[in-house]
């Protein structure tokens, strides 16, 4: 996908105007998503990098002339007119959103036989939630390390325990620190490279899974690259991106969090469990060799984000980027 410099974030929607086969009668006018990415809060989560804006857009395909009026509400509110407009491919924009808000837009359309004899069915999205993403630079990262269980057409990861089969692994899984689910709910899981890569099966022939959910993507090396150098370098973008204080990292704890990264140490697993509360590490996209691939380390005592050239059947966090999608791809 091309890159769209973003300031925000952009649900973009589309509609239809369809005119009656009887052209005694007013329009008909239904609204429908263009966009439709999964886990919305309703039908639409359509997200673009672009300005903080919602276009809505339909077309007039009768042969008679139609005006259109656009309602609005913003949250549990009332309905109020943003727009009105005539004929043929009609589009409005509304910017300036507010974070976190559910906007529900609605369309009445008008020809010379009177008004539409239904409202347009009413389509919502909502802007992305500040709590659970956060915009380093020209970058969106989520604040918080995977936490899933299938890759994202729902294909299973195993669960692996036993660090003998752990250890042997050439296809996806994962596993809690320590094998203990408290872990989880602090740290997330911990991915092999397998499963990074979406290789879940033995079959080189199988297409590769994609483990990021959609709209986001597993961060390669070169994303960690621009988001450490946005931080002032690899030498000094460790601090600011870890979480401050000690109740989960042990002192001395070199950290300012000032870009909001929030890194906490959840270790790795290597063929035990190794480093939780003193180091965590992720993965990255890109292998090195047949048996490495690189990630990225943080340490308690240090200030530096390290580069890390990790074994793939190592277990490792994983934090994802937003990818959005591309105007040029719709």
């Amino acid at each position: 996908m091309r890159n769209l410099i973003f300031l925000g974030f952009l649900i973009l929607l589309t509609g239809c105007v369809k005119s009656n086969p009887d052209l005694t009668a007013p329009l008909t006018t239904t609204l429908t998503p263009l966009v439709n990415i999964p886990n919305a809060p309703t039908n639409l989560n359509g997200v673009v990098h672009s300005s903080t804006q919602i276009t809505l857009s339909w077309r007039d395909e009768s042969t008679n002339e139609s005006e259109f009026k656009i309602e609005r509400k913003i949250g549990s509110g009332a309905f109020v007119v943003v727009g009105s407009t005539a004929k043929d491919i009609i589009s409005f924009n509304d910017i300036n959103l507010i974070p976190n808000t559910i906007y529900t837009y609605r369309v009445f359309s008008k020809n010379s036989y009177g008004n539409s004899n239904n409202n347009s069915n009413e389509i919502n999205g909502s802007t992305p939630n500040s709590e659970l993403m956060v915009t380093i630079g020209s970058q969106i990262w989520s604040k918080f390390n995977l936490d899933v269980t299938t890759y994202s057409d729902g294909t299973p990861i195993p669960q692996v325990s036993n660090p003998v089969e752990w250890s042997k692994l050439t296809t996806g899984a994962w596993c809690y620190y320590n094998n203990d689910t408290a872990n989880g709910v602090v740290y997330g899981k911990l991915y092999n490279w397998y499963a990074v890569a979406g290789i879940h099966d033995n079959d080189p022939a199988t297409p590769n899974k994609t483990l990021a959910p959609s709209g986001w993507k597993m961060p390669s090396n070169n994303d960690w690259t621009e988001l450490t150098d946005f931080l002032g370098a690899r030498e000094v973008a460790g601090s600011k991106m870890k979480a401050t204080g000690t109740a989960l990292w042990v002192a001395p704890n070199i950290a300012t969090n000032e870009s909001g990264f929030t890194g906490l140490p959840g270790g790795e697993r290597v063929y035990d469990f190794e480093g939780i509360g003193r180091r965590t590490g992720w993965w990255s996209s890109n292998e090195i060799s047949l048996d490495q691939a690189r990630g990225r380390s943080i340490l308690n005592y240090a200030p530096n984000s390290f580069i890390y050239h990790a074994y793939k059947n190592m277990g490792l966090s994983v934090r994802c980027v937003f990818e959005g999608i591309s105007l040029n791809n719709l």
